[in-house]
Parts: C-alpha cells; structure tokens; sequence
C-alpha cells in the first residue's frame, strides 16, 4: 500500500458481546491490542446510544478520526486520518456492512442465527477479512477505486443543491408544477440514464443519493445530475417570480455553495451552478 494512508485500521464486531468478528491494522499508527479495543468501541456505540438517544457516526481523536456504521447486529468501526474524505469513508462502510449482510450471512439463515452458533474463533470470517483487504487496498492504490467515492460526493453536492433550489419561496401550488413538470422530464430521461428511475423527487428536493453508485459509471452519473441540475433550474425560473427565484439563489444555494466550494471546485460542480441556475 502507500506509504501515506487513508485508512488506519478496521473492526466488525458483534453489537451484543463486543466480540470481535474482523480486526485489521494498515498502520502503525493504529498502536493497540485489536482485541481489547474491540469491546471499548462497542460499549461506547451502545453508551452513546442509549445515554443521549443518537447515533454515533464519528468520534475524532488529536490526530485520527474513527467512522461508525451499525446495524442491529454488526457494528463497522474504521479508524482513518482526518486528511480523508469522511464521505468516502462512510460508503465504504456502508457497502461493507450490505456486503457482509448479503454474502456471508448463509442463505435460509439469519445474521441472528449465524452470530449465535459462532464459537468465536476469527477464522469462520477469514474470507470476508480477505475481502476486507482488498476493498482497502483498492481504495488506497488504485485510482479507479476512487470513483465510488467521487460519485458519492458528486452525489452529496447536487442533493444539497436540488434541496436548495426547491426551498424557492412559493405557494404549494407553484411548488407542485415543478415536481410534475420535473417528473415529466425525468420520463423523458430513462432511455438514456435509467437509473434515474429510482430517484423520487418531492418539493424537498430531488433524492438521488438513492442511486447505487457502483451500478453507474462516473462519468455517466455526472451527465445526468448535470441535466438535472440544469432541467430543474430552468423549470423553477419559468414557474415562480423572478424576485423569489432571485432570494431562493442567494439565501438558499449560496451558502450551501460557500460552505462546500472546495468539493463543487475540485468536481467542477461551481460552473453548473453559475451556468443552470444564474
């Protein structure tokens, strides 16, 4: 791997007893007993979950920072450096855990019943451990593995932007066309982008995180959330007044541009909004 690391270390523990399932250290820097922390970060999720009534996603310590995601089963923990993209990391673990959820589980059997009859011993998920690896390895040496993770920041940037566009002052009536006439040019859409056809769009926005992000190409993806970006500017400008498209830019989609710019720059996403929504 490269010398310079996103991901620091990896677990998969068993939410009830804290037993570890996966352990794995890519660094160094990771300079603790796989074992004994295992429990810790168990009893920590459960403390936070149930002390505060919330969900524990991150926890950031002087130097790293430890990602979280939980079923009522499994818990997934990665410990990465601050440097990387939390996005990126969070899918990762989210698809780890559907993965685990969909091929190690045995068919006509249960994560609840594969836990309960496990003695413990780490080999029974030697090959999911294995799978682990390469998951990792990928994403830390090769470049085409950071295209999930660029969709998936693509994906997060044109949410907030269609949320934005759709909180547009206007009567419910007005907000109303613009889904219909949105949906209508969605249909219009499928032939060429047909994973679009499990998008919902609502007058909260335009829910494209939905999309699975490992179906569709990069570049692919980018083309249809261009063109929706662009469909849905052009609707809204012809369906409200200007004074309430014009406060809607500059109260709504701009600061969510001024907060993330550094993603809508290093995407190029800043010109689609200069281009479709100005």
């Amino acid at each position: 791997m490269s010398s310079k690391k996103s991901i620091l270390g990896v677990w998969v523990i068993e939410r009830g007893s804290g037993r570890n399932i996966v352990a794995k250290a890519y660094s160094d820097a990771v300079k603790l007993d796989m074992d004994l922390i295992a429990p810790f970060l168990s009893a920590t999720h459960t403390f936070i979950d149930k002390a505060s009534n919330e969900t524990l996603k991150t926890i950031d310590t002087e130097t790293n920072r430890y990602v979280w995601e939980a079923n009522d089963y499994l818990l997934f923990v990665m410990v990465v450096s601050k440097a990387a993209r939390l996005g990126h990391m969070r899918f990762m673990l989210e698809y780890a855990l559907k993965e685990f959820m969909t091929n190690v589980v045995p068919p006509g059997s249960d994560v609840a019943t594969l836990l309960k009859n496990w003695p413990g011993t780490r080999n029974t998920f030697k090959g999911f451990g294995d799978w682990v690896d390469v998951l990792v390895t990928q994403y830390e040496e090769t470049d085409e593995s950071l295209v999930a993770g660029k969709s998936m920041d693509c994906l997060e940037v044109y949410s907030h932007l269609f949320r934005g566009v759709m909180q547009v002052k206007a009567t419910k009536a007005k907000k109303s066309q613009i889904v219909a006439k949105m949906t209508e040019h969605v249909e219009h859409l499928l032939s060429q982008y047909p994973f679009l056809s499990s998008v919902p769009i609502d007058t909260a926005g335009i829910e494209v995180l939905q999309i699975d992000v490992y179906d569709v190409s990069y570049q692919h993806l980018r083309d249809a959330l261009e063109e929706l970006l662009r469909l849905l500017g052009k609707v809204t400008q012809e369906t409200v007044a200007p004074k309430e498209y014009r406060n809607m830019i500059f109260d709504d989609v701009m600061p969510y541009v001024k907060g993330d710019i550094q993603r809508l720059e290093t995407y190029a996403i800043l010109d689609d909004v200069v281009r479709y929504l100005f």
